[in-house]
This record gives structure tokens, sequence and C-alpha cells, in this order.
């Protein structure tokens, strides 16, 4: 697998218009690992036409809360399990997000249940492991440390740029934020830096 950073959605903000991009959500392929960053609406038909299939999905990160970079979440964990074989998969996010999954799977009891009666498939919450963090360590898996800086992002206040570094390379997500010096030591030396921009013309659109 090449490392590579692919775009799946790039717009701010919980609107849909005709012809403008998804909300925001990215994949990560490092060390024949593909991570997920964010999970606006429409990241997972995004995937599928990116030619990266859901089951190939080793951990998703969640940056924050706000819905234009979650809303997708719980539909593609479950698009992946109704049409895959079983998998565990990692899931992290900010405080809040493990309330988040299980309100998601109670929504969704009636055709859980059924698919796991007549399709013989492993209950979800046995897959999919739940893991909150705040700033500092987030992982390490393969290779790769993966870490968190707290930025500003009112009123939200855990809000997270990421970092993942290898032995080789380090590639930084700033999550949404303003101008903010701690980040710019944070990204320092990275090798790729995906940083939240927005035209201050267009923010009373949104």
């Amino acid at each position: 697998m090449t490392n590579a950073v692919t775009l799946l959605g790039t717009k701010g903000g919980p609107s849909l218009r005709k012809g403008s991009p998804s909300p925001s959500s990215s994949v990560l392929q490092i060390n024949s690992q593909t991570i997920l960053i964010d999970c606006g609406i429409g990241a997972t038909r995004a995937l599928v036409e990116a030619d990266i299939s859901l089951s190939d999905l080793d951990a998703i990160i969640i940056t924050h809360l706000h819905s234009d970079h979650l809303l997708d979440l719980g539909p593609l964990i479950y698009t992946a399990w109704t049409s895959g074989p079983p998998r565990r998969l990692p899931l992290y996010g900010p405080p809040g997000l493990r309330d988040y999954w299980q309100n998601f799977l109670k929504a969704m009891n009636f055709d859980h249940n059924t698919r796991i009666v007549d399709d013989k498939r492993k209950p979800l919450d046995e897959l999919i492991e739940v893991h909150e963090y705040g700033e500092g360590t987030v992982a390490s898996f393969a290779g790769i440390e993966v870490s968190a800086l707290r930025v500003d992002h009112p009123p939200v206040t855990d809000c997270f740029a990421l970092r993942f570094k290898t032995g080789s390379q380090t590639v930084v997500f700033s999550a949404d934020t303003c101008y903010f010096q701690p980040l710019a030591e944070f990204a320092k030396n990275a090798d790729l830096l995906v940083h939240e921009a927005m035209l201050s013309k267009g923010i009373d659109a949104l």
C-alpha cells in the first residue's frame, strides 16, 4: 500500500447544496493502515467512489462531535457490518462519542437484532471498540503514534488536531480551528499538514 491522504469531503458547516463538496472526512493510508479521520455525511459513498473498501478500515478517529464531522459515522460502520465479513474496529473520539455510538445502536435495534438472527452476524457492540481521548496520546498501533492537541473551536471545548507519526513520516490534521499558535508547534516539521481554511465572506452564507 502506498502512503497517501485522500480528502473525501472538504466542506465546512452542516448544510448541503447542489454541486457542493461533502462535509469533512479524510483517509490516511500509512504503514499499511487505512485510517478514517472524521465522517461527515457522504463519507460512506465517497469511500466507495475512492475505491477504498469499507471493510479495509483499520481505525476511525473523530476530531470533535459537530455534525459535519460525525453524521455518517453510524451509517458507515453499519453498512460495513451488513456488507462484509465481521471485523473488529477501534473507534476513537472525544468525550461523548461512546454515548453517540450506544444511542445509534439503540436506534437500529430492530434491524440489528434481525440481522444477528437471520444472517448469523456477530453483534456490533462486540466488534466496535470505543476509545474516548483527550489531549496527549490517543493511540499507538502498527508503528504509528497518534497524538492530539486541543484546538480553539468555540463553543466546542473538546476539538482536537491530530498528529500521526511513524519512524520516517509525520502527518497532521488541524481539525476545525482559527489562528492558534500552539498548533504551529504541534505541526512543526510535519511532512504534510491538512489545515482548515474558510472564505470569510462565505461564513454568513453557511
